[in-house]
Formats: structure tokens, sequence, C-alpha cells
């Protein structure tokens, strides 16, 4: 990728959105002072080829033939977002980079690549419980499939250790969660409130594939239960804010 050499007072700023289904990552980043910033997101392109292809964005309801669909078009969705995010480097514009964060290796990536070309990386984590994110989820126009959401809050939640050494004082994380929202996580009320297993889908599976998504469950739902046994420091709104205008000056 070439990049276009310009002069610039202040170095370029990009800044990563992390967070699960129903964080509320796009209603919280429109009230932080993040205006001048370009946002590149796979899902803004990859909703709008869902919309015009009328099969709907429930993506936890669709059957294999629409799945088939919905890939091929987050494929092309994920064509159209590099394009873009390589044209705002070009052009050395402040990005905000939103995604959820739940693979840390890919993220870090980007982010010493941004650093080699200058710019100054923070990351802004929203917070919310586990049943928080399947509520929310659930009531999406794209709804995902609880067992994705649930991987998805795992893994972000696995990786505030990593991301903490990473961004240091360029991390904060915020609270999103509802004040009476449940935080405890019961794997069978989980699976009684948000899982149909009223029927199976896809192809039949052999015992031994049978066994290993029961222990892949199981390790997941001990994963879950201890990770909300344990949340994490989060950052006042206050300071919150006073760091991400101290950031972007």
């Amino acid at each position: 990728m070439k990049i276009r050499i310009k002069e610039v007072q202040q170095k370029p700023q990009a800044v990563f959105m992390a967070g699960p289904a129903g964080a509320g990552k796009s209603f919280v980043s429109k009230s932080l002072p993040l205006s001048k910033f370009q946002v590149i997101n796979v899902d803004d392109t990859y909703e709008e080829l869902l919309k015009a292809s009328g099969i709907g964005m429930k993506i936890k309801d669709f059957g294999p033939e629409e799945l088939s669909q919905a890939a091929k078009m987050m494929g092309q969705a994920q064509k159209a977002t590099k394009e873009k995010y390589a044209k705002a480097l070009e052009n050395l514009n402040d990005i905000i980079i939103d995604g959820t964060g739940a693979a840390s290796k890919p993220l870090l990536k980007k982010k010493a690549e941004l650093e080699v070309l200058g710019y100054e990386t923070m990351m802004i984590m929203i917070w919310v419980s586990p049943i928080t994110s399947l509520e929310r989820n659930a009531n999406r126009d794209r709804a995902l499939l609880p067992g994705i959401v649930l991987r998805t809050w795992r893994d972000i939640n696995k990786n505030i250790e990593t991301y903490k050494q990473a961004f240091g004082d360029n991390l904060v994380i915020i609270n999103n969660n509802p004040n009476d929202a449940e935080t405890s996580f019961d794997p069978e009320e989980i699976k009684r409130r948000f899982f149909d297993t009223s029927k199976a889908k896809g192809k039949p599976k052999t015992p031994e594939e049978i066994a290993k998504l029961k222990k892949e469950k199981e390790e997941l739902n001990q994963d879950i239960i201890s990770l909300t046994q344990q949340t994490p420091e989060f950052t006042p709104s206050s300071e919150a804010i006073n760091k991400i205008k101290a950031f972007i000056k």
C-alpha cells in the first residue's frame, strides 16, 4: 500500500472501538467528541447488502441457502471495507475502527501497522454483561446466533489484559450495562431464554461431533461464569471523556 506523504501539524489518529453485540458502540461513539473521525466498519456495508438482497437481517433464522448468500455478501463487504480503509490511510485520515476486539492478534497487528505510518492509537471498549448482550442482540435487526454472541463476549473479555498492556493509558473501558441488568450467568436459564432447541439445523452430526460440541459448550459456559465473577475495572465516565479529549487534542 502506498501512502501519500504530506505535511501535518498533528499525527493522524486511530481509535479502536471494541465490544460485543449489543454493547452500544455506535450509540456511545456518537456521544463522544469523535465527529472528525471517519468510521471503518464492515457491518455498515454488510447490512446494506443484506437489506438490498431481500433476505432480511435475522441471521439467527437463516437456512443453509440464506447463510450461503450472506457469506458471499460478507466477502463483498470485507473487500469494500478494505478498500475504504486503504484510502483513509493514503489520505492520513483520522479513523474509528469499529469492531468487536474478539481477536487480539489481527487488531494489534493493525495497531502496529498504523503506528509505523505515524498514527497515534487508542482503544475505547464498551462493556455489558453477557445477558445484556444476548437481550439486545435478540432485538436487533441483524440478530446473530446466541452461540456466536456468547463466544464473542468471552473472547473480548479474555483479551482485556492484553489490551491494557498494548494501549496503556490510551485504553478506556466504559460500563454501558443498565443499572438493573443481570450480571450473573446461568447456562440453563440462558439456554431456556435464548436458544431454539425445537428443531435441529444443518446436517446430522456424528457422535464424535456431538461430544466435541458438548465439551466446547461446557468450556464456554465455565469461561463466562468465571469472567462474570471478575468484572473489569471501568473508567469513570468523566475520566473517560477527559482521556478521549486529551487524546484528540
